[in-house]
């Protein structure tokens, strides 16, 4: 079987950009293929997600909703918002959302704390959110590194 390794590759499955590093490639059929531990990745993306330093976009938002097995009706009611609110949301593809940042902080504790039942954790991620000033809605979404 034939490999190579590439120092920075950029995937797109799950909706926006992610960067990897060291992605070993299979030839497969005569096409190459990123040999990728999908299930892990999405893990450390929504890990990412819930720390990023600037406004979610529509198209981590409909993943996060996605990964966690909701509808855009559960989304909404979860996060006491409209089902409108989260369809417009989804909508901006990668664009920033434009939700209210209480709101936004709600789904990143959410995230972490379905990531790790650590209070410790989900406490900390809860001062480093509170004490930050709200993102910019005008920063460029960059590929997530994962």
């Amino acid at each position: 079987m034939e490999t190579k390794k590439v120092k920075h590759y950029i995937d797109h499955s799950l909706g926006f950009p992610v960067q990897l590093n060291d992605v070993t490639f299979i030839k497969v059929h005569g096409d190459w293929a990123a040999k990728i531990k999908y299930k892990q990745m999405m893990l450390k993306v929504l890990g990412v997600l819930s720390h990023l330093h600037r406004p979610l976009t529509g198209q981590e938002i409909h993943f996060v909703r996605s990964y966690f097995g909701l509808t855009q009706g559960a989304f909404a009611e979860k996060f006491r918002v409209s089902h409108v609110a989260v369809h417009k949301w989804e909508k901006r593809g990668s664009q920033p959302t434009g939700m209210q940042w209480s709101t936004e902080k709600d789904l990143r504790l959410f995230i972490q704390a379905k990531l790790s039942a650590d209070p410790k954790a989900i406490g900390l991620l809860y001062e480093e959110l509170t004490e930050r000033a709200v993102p910019s809605k005008k920063s460029r979404p960059e590929p997530i590194a994962a």
